[in-house]
This record gives structure tokens, sequence and C-alpha cells, in this order.
């Protein structure tokens, strides 16, 4: 008897190679969903700054404070501020809880967040005015809805798989903005789990041409913010945030550079929503 031997093949179905526009799509659902749990966690920031240049006194500045995300009705999304504890060891004066207030609180409203936000940020060092550097403020430029603004651009792909994707965003008026109105030109560089669109790193530009000073003032930065996995809490949070900006004006110039570190990760328990 003569055996015949009967190969079979069989095709295995491979996945398709991610594209960018999934990767972003990822990331999209991810930022989406980050605020619904990352709205309930306030941590503790330890940020030291440091301001030279013509425009400014050398000095050294270290700040304590709590930093939490709350959802605002009025701008329909989310948004990191800070609460200023300690200047240079010595506690903020009237402080008493505000953080907790403006969470609790049954009259809650946006204009509170948006002035603690900005009387916090008078303790920044420098004279470029900012308010946006709160370590997750590029993280939620990333929601599923403000993606028409961007143009992205895969750059490579790290040895770990992470992807590493650079933006620049496109859309008029801007998301920043001067005191007066001006456009902050944005751009940068995220860093991205491709399976499940953490991100697990931001690098945010901004520059801005302040032409209503005389003469115009001329203003750049970044921010650099690593993420890390807090297992207590099940999430991926910012653990350091590294800051640099500059200012001129003609041949005067105003350098500020910053280096913040988060601890303490804990939840608060409430809505965390901000009302119009």
């Amino acid at each position: 008897m003569r055996l015949t031997a009967f190969f079979v093949a069989v095709l295995v179905a491979l996945p398709a190679p991610l594209s960018l526009k999934d990767v972003i799509r990822r990331v999209g659902a991810y930022v989406d969903s980050y605020g619904d749990r990352a709205s309930i966690v306030v941590c503790t920031e330890k940020y030291e700054q440091h301001a030279d240049g013509s425009l400014t006194v050398a000095q050294t500045r270290t700040l304590v404070s709590d930093v939490a995300l709350v959802y605002a009705d009025a701008l329909h999304g989310w948004l990191g501020f800070r609460d200023v504890i300690e200047v240079d060891h010595s506690p903020v004066q009237d402080r008493e809880d505000r953080l907790a207030r403006v969470l609790m609180g049954a009259q809650g409203r946006f204009d509170e967040a948006r002035r603690l936000s900005d009387e916090s940020a008078r303790f920044n060092l420098g004279n470029l005015q900012r308010n946006f550097n709160v370590p997750t403020s590029a993280l939620f430029f990333f929601r599923t809805e403000e993606h028409d603004r961007f143009k992205f651009a895969a750059r490579r792909v790290l040895d770990d798989g992470t992807w590493e994707i650079a933006f620049k965003e496109t859309a008029k008026p801007t998301m920043i903005r001067t005191p007066d109105g001006e456009p902050v030109e944005t751009m940068g560089t995220i860093w991205v789990r491709p399976e499940d669109g953490v991100v697990v790193r931001t690098v945010l530009e901004v520059g801005v041409l302040m032409r209503r000073l005389s003469p115009p003032q001329r203003g750049k930065g970044s921010i650099d913010v690593r993420y890390r996995r807090v297992e207590a809490l099940g999430m991926w949070l910012p653990e350091a945030m590294d800051e640099a900006f500059e200012a001129t004006r003609q041949d005067a110039w105003d350098k500020v550079t910053g280096h913040a570190e988060y601890s303490n990760y804990r939840r608060f328990e409430t809505s965390g929503r901000i009302k119009k």
C-alpha cells in the first residue's frame, strides 16, 4: 500500500500593522476617559524655579502645592490647577483648604477655579506670564474632539514599542493665548503605548510674539512631563516636570527654568466638577 502525503496549507491571519491614525484614535479614547478617573485625584507638587537675565533679578523659588484635576462645565473639558501651600518654606497666608472648598462647595464655580489658578500663577518667576505650566495641560490637548486642531507625524518606534509622535497646532484661535488675546503657537512630541493609547511622556513647546508691547517681546518655552504608573490608583500619573521659558526684548532677556516632582497621590472624595 502506498501512502500519499497530503499537506494542508493553513493561512494565519496576521494582525494588520497599526497606522498613525489608529494610534491617535487610541490616544483620544485614553485621554477622554482619563479625566473621569483623575478628577478625584490630588497630589503634592514640589516645584523649584530659577530665574536669571537682564529683565529680572537672579533668584530661586521653591513652591509646595496641591495639584488637582477638575471638570469645568464652562469648558466642556478637564483642566488641572495648583493651590500653592508654601513659598520658600513659608506658608501662604489666608490659605485654609482652599482646594477642598473649590472641589466640594455646593457653590463651586469655574471662575473660582480660574481665580485660584491665576492666583497661584503669581508665584511663578520671570516676566513671561503663564498659568498653563500644570503637568497635565498638554495631555488634555489630545481629547478626541480636539484632534482636528493638530497635525501629527510619527517619528520613530522605540525599543520598548513606544511610539514617538510629533504634533503641531494648526487651528485658530490657538488653545493658549496671552492675557491680551495674542495667539501662542504650540507644538511638541508625545510618547505613546500603541496597544492602549497610554501617554507616558509629553513635551509641549510654545512660542509667542507680543506685538502690543513696545518694543515687541518674544517668548518661547517647553514643558517636559514624564508619567509613571501609580499601582495604588491603577493610573499613569505625572512623575516629574521640567520647564524652560525665555523672553527677549531687543537686547534684554529673561530666562526661567523649573523642575517639579509629584508624590502623595490620593483620592479626593468629591464629584470633582466645577460649574459655570
